[in-house]
């Protein structure tokens, strides 16, 4: 009896240390913020895929190059029921923080934070493995608006990840407000196929931060002046070597009720370029005048970022804003137009904002730049950026909201619209060289769009999409969509069919 007894303290004691571990663990992971999910993680090589919990269902989502028998469990995910989901034919990106947590990057947009990345193709090779300078959030609208955050990357060397150019940095659009997530893409296509200067691609990845799964993204290489990416004189060079010997409490900004540079010496003789610059519309470019490095405003109101160089100097400032100033009078004017513009990238970028009806063309994230004059010394419409809210897909607010897929918008119907469309749209020689470069490049792709281009563009994607939306359902449930349903690619063809015959006809040859 008294070894019955004796076994039977043992065993009670054995009990109440376990159930006191347990309470301290428990305590010590809630003390931490840390939750069950954390010790719930499937393994592959070095890198490691949290499971995510939602409405008490556990999934696990794999990139396109694992299958079950490719990862090991952690102890804990062995003793629940988890949903393995596997994506499909696209890349995938592994990035791992400094601090291994992404909180201090979701609080503030600003907050930069190290690490490394890795990619991986839809075949598991790895593709890029380097450093980061810093991983950081990037837009206005989409970061404020949307769980689910755009990101920003610079690189610690210029490389070409998924073969997309050499060059630091690099966007992951996010594509919340798209229930397709192609209509970026789309747009981009029509850029190179209208062949608009230093137009960029696009690759659609899978990405994880940390080990979690963030939802299907679209990479793409940053606006940025480089050899494989906006390919004019990089007057940074040589103005770093001048700016690398003044201390940066030495550095006072040169500002005039219009314009704002540095008091800096010039870093090169030739002033004339190049130069890329940003079109903002006032009230941003108002709210960010404190923060932003060049600027100026012409006499037509328009407002511009000078994006680089990164220090316009006194005398750069000046020059670049009298250029705009000359090159604004003769779009308004139509007089001697062609000679300050290239009036061919003005006619694509034009062209391409009006087919897809995008609500932020001419408005923000329009880029310009300018050579310097003994390369060619006219100022060009860049490439495009921002192309979610285009193809009818508009937010209640936008005035695009009750539009249809018909009328001319001549870039001009948003509140805060430049007024160089406007113009140039009624210029006879502009009017024509938009006409012929529709009929030439833009209408065929169009016809391709609906006759197989978004059928492959939703076959490629179903599997990530299915993935991005259960990460992302309560967000999507919010908005009334979701980015695996059929009838939303269904929808974005019939604006396409409609819009493609209106200017069919109104832009009849």
């Amino acid at each position: 009896m008294n070894k019955k007894r004796r076994l039977l303290v043992k065993i009670i004691f054995a009990m109440l240390c376990l159930a006191a571990v347990t309470i301290i663990a428990t305590w010590d992971i809630r003390s931490r913020g840390m939750e069950e999910t954390d010790f719930m993680y499937a393994r592959f090589g070095k890198n490691r895929i949290s499971v995510f919990e939602t409405d008490g269902q556990y999934y696990l989502f794999l990139p396109s190059f694992l299958t079950e028998e490719d990862i090991i469990l952690s102890s804990e995910a062995k003793k629940h029921d988890i949903r393995i989901l596997k994506s499909e034919n696209i890349s995938s990106v592994f990035i791992t923080t400094r601090s291994r947590n992404l909180d201090s990057v979701l609080a503030d947009k600003d907050y930069k934070e190290s690490g490394k990345i890795v990619v991986y193709d839809s075949q598991g090779h790895k593709d890029t493995s380097t450093g980061l300078e810093f991983l950081k959030g990037r837009g206005n609208y989409s970061w404020n608006n949307w769980d689910k955050k755009p990101f920003k990357i610079k690189l610690q060397k210029n490389t070409s990840v998924l073969g997309l150019g050499n060059g630091k940095d690099y966007a992951f659009i996010a594509n919340a407000s798209d229930a397709t997530l192609i209509r970026n893409a789309i747009c981009r296509d029509i850029e190179k196929d209208v062949e608009i200067p230093f137009a960029g691609e696009g690759r659609f990845i899978d990405l994880y931060i940390n080990g979690d799964y963030m939802g299907n993204y679209y990479l793409c290489p940053s606006i940025e002046v480089g050899k494989d990416r906006v390919n004019i004189t990089n007057i940074d060079i040589e103005q770093d070597k001048v700016i690398s010997k003044i201390n940066d409490d030495a550095l006072s900004p040169y500002e005039t009720p219009t314009l704002k540079g540095w008091n800096i010496p010039d870093g090169v003789t030739d002033i004339t370029g190049g130069y890329l610059v940003e079109r903002e519309f006032m009230d941003r470019y108002r709210l960010e005048y404190g923060e932003l490095k060049n600027g100026f405003i012409t006499n037509g109101n328009e407002h511009f970022i000078v994006v680089s160089p990164q220090y316009c100097s006194k005398n750069e400032i000046n020059y670049i804003s009298s250029f705009f100033e000359e090159a604004e009078a003769e779009i308004l004017t139509g007089e001697g137009l062609g000679t300050r513009i290239d009036i061919d990238s003005f006619a694509k970028r034009y062209l391409v904002e009006e087919v897809v009806k995008n609500y932020d063309g001419g408005v923000s994230s329009a880029y310009y730049y300018k050579d310097s004059d003994l390369v060619d010394g006219k100022l060009y419409a860049g490439p495009g950026w921002d192309f979610d809210m285009s193809l009818g897909n508009y937010l209640d607010w936008m005035e695009y909201d009750e539009e249809d897929a018909t009328g001319i918008t001549r870039l001009y119907l948003a509140e805060h619209s430049s007024i160089y469309y406007k113009e140039l749209a009624q210029n006879q020689e502009f009017s024509s060289r938009v006409r012929s470069y529709y009929w030439g490049k833009v209408q065929p792709y169009m016809e391709y769009l609906l006759d197989e281009g978004i059928d492959a563009y939703e076959k490629e994607l179903s599997a990530s999409a299915a993935m991005d939306s259960i990460r992302w359902n309560q967000m999507y449930q919010e908005h009334g969509y979701s980015t695996a349903d059929h009838k939303e690619y269904e929808n974005l063809k019939s604006f396409i069919r409609e819009r493609t015959d209106f200017l069919n006809e109104e832009w009849a040859r």
